[in-house]
């Protein structure tokens, strides 16, 4: 005979702590407390007789039988919601974007500035800033996501965005105290690094890209976040390595400075995804249309510009 299957609040939180990665966010998401996040938890792992979470002072990670779990449960959700919607068509629901974070504090939100007030974009939408790499895609709950890699997404529809240049920039009170900076000196100067380099290249993909030879290890800041490196240049902290999404708008106001040196092409390039099938409907398809046409727009910004 088979076991019937958990009360439904159980898998809620279930979901939610496996997609955050905390009992307290996942308590915020549900408006429940932690403490009965970590009752329902526990109560589903009673019922089954596994363990599926291991417990740390800094958060939760699954076991290998709750990521098993996790994908079963969350299509499940995914698709009772579906089929809620619809049997009532007249309830709609948002539509949630997700954006990879350095690009949407600095080129996708001062571009949604009154946007939603315009015709190519009335939608109701709900925005979160996070990195999605192949391999989270199951765990994070997006309708559309804007994110940066190599194009290559399992069960989604994939459509490009836009492409990167990589360049080193400084604020202009930098580099008004040091004087021009010559491509082989750079290395002396104080640096700003980004923490994980696998998508976006970093200082030493840089040098090779150069033929330089980079030093065995350059102190310096390590951001986990391209738009917090970015940052501490803009107040003169160092010099950091900028991708033309991120620093246009700074560089055109005069908050940054290009230093001279030839600009190296990234190798991963920003993508617009959504669950293959749903790229033909109405909403979806008009915020595929609404990035692509302010990607579009931006592209000739910046060829007009000659950066």
């Amino acid at each position: 005979m088979a076991q019937r299957p958990p009360p439904t609040p159980m898998l809620q939180a279930f979901v939610s702590a496996a997609q955050t990665g905390s009992f307290a966010r996942a308590a915020s998401e549900l408006n429940l407390t932690a403490s009965a996040i970590s009752h329902q938890i526990a109560g589903l792992e009673e019922w089954w007789g596994v363990q599926l979470f291991e417990r740390h002072s800094r958060g939760v990670k699954l076991t290998p039988a709750g990521e098993t779990l996790l994908p079963v449960a969350d299509s499940f959700f995914k698709a009772l919601d579906a089929v809620l919607q619809s049997l009532s068509p007249s309830k709609s629901q948002p539509l949630h974007l997700s954006c990879t974070s350095s690009l949407c504090a600095t080129w996708l939100i001062p571009r949604m500035h009154g946007a939603h007030a315009e015709a190519a974009l009335n939608l109701d939408l709900v925005l979160t800033s996070v990195d999605i790499s192949r391999a989270t895609l199951s765990v994070h709950p997006f309708d559309v996501a804007v994110v940066m890699g190599d194009g290559d997404y399992p069960d989604h529809h994939v459509e490009l965005l836009m492409r990167d240049a990589v360049f080193p920039v400084c604020s202009p009170q930098f580099k008004r105290v040091n004087g021009e900076i010559a491509l082989e000196d750079i290395a002396r100067y104080p640096l700003i690094h980004r923490v994980d380099d696998q998508v976006c290249p970093g200082w030493e993909s840089w040098f090779a890209f150069h033929g330089l030879e980079a030093p065995p290890y350059h102190h310096g800041p390590r951001f986990p976040d391209s738009s917090l490196a970015i940052s501490l240049a803009v107040k003169g902290g160092g010099i950091a390595l900028g991708r033309t999404a991120l620093v246009h708008d700074q560089l055109k106001d005069g908050e940054l400075v290009a230093l001279n040196a030839p600009t190296m092409m990234s190798p991963a390039a920003y993508y617009i995804i959504c669950r293959n099938g749903r790229q033909s409907e109405r909403d979806i398809a008009r915020l595929f249309d609404w990035l692509k046409a302010q990607a579009h727009q931006f592209i000739d910004q910046v060829r007009g510009s000659g950066a």
